[in-house]
């Protein structure tokens, strides 16, 4: 389509949609702020679209997923008339039909992160609602393969030490994000895994030596997914979270291939996209199998019975929420981020759905026990809990006790970097605004002012 001729598509899929063209832009706004991209279009911006000018990427594609949300099947950028000629991220990444294997796919994205250019380009890019996540399917050992990642020499053979060293990074960011959210040191994490974590995947190792290497990598990625989704990169969360499944399948490890569709559930959800939340929630639960770890299936129960309440099949979500209760009562797996569920974890799962379901009593109740139960060192994890829980109080009628968990929310938020977090305190003013005449929400909203005024953490 010539740049000034009528976009004849666009107009069509507001025609399907039934919206005007504020509709349009108010729900690109808001699908813009869930992935960090503060827009402002107005109905005069649609009518410059229609008349054949193009706004810059992302907006193509949130203009895609805006239509997806309202009509309810799948719509490209292309069919919006807004897609521009430009280089297409999977041109470096290797996420084309003729990618290599998922070390080198590793290798690509993580350098490409740690390049402002390309990063800026990764940056530019929205999510992509049409990308599918792969199911399980069994692959034979790396080792039989011809070619397959492994087979190539690199000097040094890989060691038990190595495996050990990976899992000790893994526990050290992990620790990181919950302590000051997925913005601080991920830069540190994609350098390592861009250079060491690719070097040790190379070397020569035993059959199952290789399979504890990918599984570790494999978790690393998945920390670094979800730090690049606390810090408001959703592209790159959702390609390091591809990735992260393509090592876990090398890996022959089924339960990380279902930790990290339900974690793409997480993510989705957050993102306002619900029908595929649902579907990745489920597809992690029937990828678990019933065979796998009791920690385990608590956690990817948790969010199906979530995804039940956004369906609306209360029957199914509290069915789902009390097996994991049950399945959390009897395990017995040791503490870390891949082999333990918090119960605080969990009890804050049971609030998000009974909110969802419209018990707010109930939810306000399961977030009290989950925040209560948070470590005053986990500074996001609280924070977020805080936050919720305010809101739910606000929305019971009780301002003082909703105040006094912002304050604490206040408390924490000056060590965060993180997306929910800055989100959460738009919230806080935004719900607050109607009582500032109030004492209690005239001092929250007076602290909060300040907060954003100090430097940012270093």
């Amino acid at each position: 389509m010539a740049r000034h001729q009528p976009n004849r598509l666009l107009a069509a899929l507001l025609n399907e949609a039934r919206w005007s063209p504020a509709e349009l832009a108010r729900a690109v706004n808001e699908l813009g702020a869930a992935q960090g991209v503060h827009l402002r279009y107005d109905r005069t911006s649609i009518a410059h679209w229609l008349t054949g000018s193009r706004p810059r990427p992302p907006i193509p594609d949130l203009v895609a997923s805006a239509f997806s949300r309202r009509s309810g099947r799948l719509v490209t950028t292309e069919e919006t008339g807004l897609a521009e000629t430009e280089q297409d991220t999977g041109d470096f990444l290797g996420d084309g039909p003729e990618a290599g294997g998922v070390m080198d796919r590793l290798a690509a994205l993580a350098r490409a992160d740690t390049d402002p250019t390309r990063r800026a380009l990764l940056a530019r890019s929205a999510y992509d609602l049409a990308a599918a996540a792969p199911a399980w399917s069994r692959v034979p050992p790396a080792a039989a393969r011809p070619g397959a990642p492994g087979s190539r020499t690199t000097g040094s053979r890989a060691t038990p030490e190595d495996v050990q060293r990976l899992r000790w990074m893994t526990q050290v960011f992990a620790d990181l994000m919950e302590r000051h959210g997925g913005a601080h040191a991920r830069s540190a994490l994609t350098a390592y895994l861009a250079e060491d974590t690719s070097r040790l995947l190379a070397a020569p190792a035993r059959p199952a030596l290789r399979r504890d290497l990918f599984t570790n990598a494999a978790q690393l990625t998945h920390v670094l997914a979800r730090m690049s989704m606390d810090a408001g990169h959703p592209s790159l969360a959702q390609h390091y979270f591809g990735t992260a499944l393509g090592l876990a399948r090398e890996a022959d490890d089924r339960r990380l291939f279902a930790v990290t569709l339900r974690a793409m559930s997480l993510q989705a959800l957050f993102l306002g996209f619900h029908e595929q939340a649902r579907r990745l929630a489920e597809a992690a639960v029937d990828t678990a199998g019933p065979r796998t770890d009791r920690a385990t299936r608590a956690f990817l129960l948790s969010q199906r019975a979530l995804m039940h309440a956004h369906a609306e099949l209360r029957r199914s979500a509290m069915s789902d929420l009390a097996a994991a209760e049950t399945q959390h009562d009897r395990a017995t797996g040791v503490p870390g981020p891949f082999t333990s569920y918090p119960r605080a974890g969990l009890d804050y799962q049971r609030g998000r759905t009974l909110l969802v379901l419209g018990d707010q009593t109930q939810a306000a109740r399961a977030l009290t026990v989950s925040a209560e139960a948070r470590g005053d060192d986990r500074h996001r994890s609280i924070a977020l809990s805080r936050a919720r829980l305010a809101a739910t109080l606000l929305a019971l009628g009780h301002l003082e006790e909703s105040c006094t968990h912002w304050h604490t929310f206040l408390d924490h938020y000056p060590s965060l970097r993180s997306t929910p977090a800055d989100q959460a305190l738009r919230h806080l003013r935004r719900s607050l605004r109607g009582f500032r005449h109030q004492p209690h929400a005239a001092a929250v909203l007076h602290r909060a002012r300040r907060v954003t005024l100090l430097p940012p953490d270093s």
